[in-house]
């Protein structure tokens, strides 16, 4: 879209929008009516018109200033995925008057914030009851979204005869409500004596290196060097033949393969405590043994690990960051036979460790509930429906999602976690809140185990739970509804 067509439009409603935010930051809190009073508070600003801007004022606010308006669609997650406005943030009002609309609220203290849906009816709900919790930042559009693709969005040629400077003004309008409400955004144009730079992805080094593990943690594969066989070295990737190539010296190959089996006849579940005990029981580990695991451009392979050694209660277990990529880049040793095999020990697991794995009737009941927040975190096209390899494509309905791919960047030194304040933000932007409780799913529970061990053991997150049987089981229960933007309609 070219924005030098729209020079008037965009200076002047940038301007309203600036005037509009300005105005906001002046304008007092709506004082507390007492409880015998004749109305409440909120009445007053309804009666001055302080509950809802148009379109046109919409534009102008993000046109001046897009970081300070925040756009809360609270339509039903699969009309969301079918379309929305750029930069919105999705959350019906089960979850934006709970929790989760709390902790996004609170972290944008200073948003201009504008509740969409297809009309009014919904978000003046929503907007009264913000209202009476003092929540005086917070408009609903007018008219809706109908009402916004019928005026700024339609294009002028479809409206019907008009004067000539009319048509050019709604043009000019219609190309800026565009411009900013539907294009990506793109990042200004370098000089043209300068050759651009491209954004390069932050990576972090998270490694905390402790002197003997006593908890899930990270470390380097320096740390990992120098402990050398005093440690349990799990090389989680998947093919036998780049172990027999290369693996870390002493490490012992154990797949995700080795620790999964078909259960209640769901393929690809984590096999039952008691085999997992045997199985780690036979590596030489015990409660007090110290695992590290690592694995290539697969992050999720070793957190699966983790996750399976906590299933069994187990904590001085860690995770290699950068996996083998970064053993290698770092020169350190590689060895190719296998290793002395450690003696047996036996494992005795945690009674109630593998609490946090839930079972399908749990997420079946958080579904209907809408609480916990269900986060699946699949790639985008699995959770939208249009791949899919098991019965049904799409999603559970009411599905915040986040693909797991973006908690992490590869790059020939190694496969690492982004910074904590750029996972933190992200997850805010969810409405995932620390100390509430949330449920992760993915394909078969593989990836979801990345954003698990992300979560609880980088982030603090007081009570992630994992389902394990994930959309592969989901998909398979026909009674289940299933949220298919793909299709534009949901699938039983």
């Amino acid at each position: 879209m070219n924005a030098s067509r729209v020079p008037v439009a965009a200076a002047g409603l940038a301007l309203f929008g600036a005037l509009v935010v300005a105005a906001l930051d002046r304008a007092p809190s709506a004082p507390s009516a007492a409880a015998d009073g004749p109305a409440p508070a909120w009445a007053e600003a309804v009666e001055a018109g302080a509950d809802h801007l148009d379109a046109r004022a919409l534009v102008a606010a993000l046109a001046a200033d897009p970081a300070r308006v925040l756009l809360v669609d609270v339509r039903p997650a699969d009309d969301f995925a079918a379309w929305h406005l750029r930069g919105a943030v999705n959350l019906p009002l089960p979850r934006l008057l709970g929790p989760e609309g709390a902790a996004l609220l609170d972290a944008r203290p200073d948003a201009l914030v504008v509740l969409v849906s297809d009309g009014m009816t919904h978000p003046g709900q929503a907007w009264t009851e913000l209202a009476r919790r003092g929540r005086t930042r917070v408009r609903l559009l007018e008219d809706g979204l109908e009402g916004l693709r019928r005026g700024l969005l339609l294009p002028p040629t479809l409206r019907g005869p008009t004067t000539e400077a009319a048509a050019k003004a709604a043009r000019d309008e219609h190309l800026l409500a565009v411009r900013v409400l539907l294009e990506p955004r793109a990042t200004p144009a370098a000089p043209a004596t300068v050759a651009p730079t491209p954004a390069v992805p932050t990576a972090a080094r998270l490694a905390t290196d402790p002197a003997r593990l006593s908890a899930p943690t990270v470390v380097s594969a320096a740390w990992v060097a120098r402990r050398g066989r005093d440690v349990v070295v799990l090389d989680t990737r998947e093919k036998p033949e780049s172990f027999a190539a290369g693996h870390v010296p002493g490490a012992v190959h154990l797949p995700i393969g080795a620790v999964r089996t078909t259960r209640d006849g769901v393929a690809d579940e984590v096999r039952p405590v008691a085999e997992l005990a045997a199985i780690f029981g036979g590596l030489g580990v015990d409660a007090d043994t110290e695992v590290v695991a690592y694995a290539d451009e697969k992050l999720q392979d070793a957190t699966h690990a983790a996750l399976v050694l906590a299933l069994l209660g187990h904590r001085r277990v860690a995770v290699m960051e950068g996996g083998w990529k970064a053993w290698k880049a770092q020169g350190l040793p590689v060895e190719t036979a296998a290793a002395p095999a450690r003696a047996p020990r036996t494992y005795v697991p945690v009674a109630g460790a593998d609490a946090f794995a839930v079972r399908l009737d749990a997420v079946a009941a958080a579904q209907r509930a809408g609480a916990p927040a269900i986060l699946d975190v699949r790639p985008g096209d699995a959770f939208r429906g249009e791949v899919s390899t098991e019965a049904r494509p799409g999603h559970i309905p009411g599905s915040l999602h986040r693909d797991h791919r973006d908690d992490v960047l590869a790059d020939p030194s190694g496969t690492w976690w982004r910074p904590l304040s750029d996972l933190r933000a992200a997850y805010a932007r969810l409405g995932i809140r620390p100390d509430a409780p949330v449920v992760v799913s993915c394909r078969t529970g593989h990836q979801a185990s990345l954003t698990w061990f992300t979560l609880t053991y980088l982030l603090g997150a007081k009570d992630v739970r994992w389902y394990d049987g994930s959309w592969k089981e989901w998909a398979a229960h026909p009674e289940l509804p299933a949220a298919n933007p793909s299709s534009k309609a949901p699938s039983r």
